[in-house]
């Protein structure tokens, strides 16, 4: 029976979030320190410094997975009352967005 391994972390606030065409942002989230041998299962998480993460959607969808890591991509929930703002690098770095994610991996 293989042994699973383990890993986690956490991205910077605010930073490395790209924007996608006029929907949201993306972010590739870089997981090689945690060395999986292959490509994990992945659950990830949207925190903020700032707030506003309620009204982000995405999240929790994890695209490209590798070994090394993997991207997600946010948009704002189509509601009235965020004024019609589009989701940008910019109101990420703003709120302070940033990812919580764990891989499992079982070589």
């Amino acid at each position: 029976m293989a042994t699973l391994r383990v890993g986690s972390g956490k991205t910077s606030p605010g930073q490395g979030w790209q924007l996608y065409g006029q929907e949201g942002v993306f972010l590739d989230v870089d997981t090689s320190a945690a060395r999986f041998a292959g490509t994990p299962v992945y659950t990830a998480s949207l925190n903020s410094t700032g707030g506003s993460q309620l009204w982000a959607v995405g999240a929790s969808s994890v695209y490209s997975a590798t070994a090394t890591g993997f991207r997600v991509y946010l948009r704002w929930v189509d509601d009235a009352r965020r004024g019609g703002r589009q989701l940008t690098p910019e109101t990420a770095e703003q709120f302070g967005f940033y990812l919580t994610w764990i891989g499992v991996d079982e070589p």
